[in-house]
């Protein structure tokens, strides 16, 4: 069965909006990710909720690379 992630990233430190995004593959804390045109680094990855299935839903906080 394929995992599927909804995934809300927030960006520490800045007024970034920040993103909602689905993707096949769970971040994972020092990673970097691509939000826009600007790199990010996860620093930390949080379960909302319970998964159901398939589904998992995270919470992510991101910082600039910048930093």
């Amino acid at each position: 069965m394929s995992m599927n992630y909804k995934v809300s990233y927030v960006v520490r430190g800045e007024k970034h909006p920040g993103a909602i995004l689905s993707t096949k593959k769970r971040p994972k804390p020092g990673e970097l990710i691509q939000l826009g045109e600007r790199e990010f680094v996860v620093e930390e990855v949080i379960n909302l909720i319970p998964s159901r299935g398939a589904f998992h839903y995270l919470h992510v906080t991101v910082r600039p690379t910048e930093s």
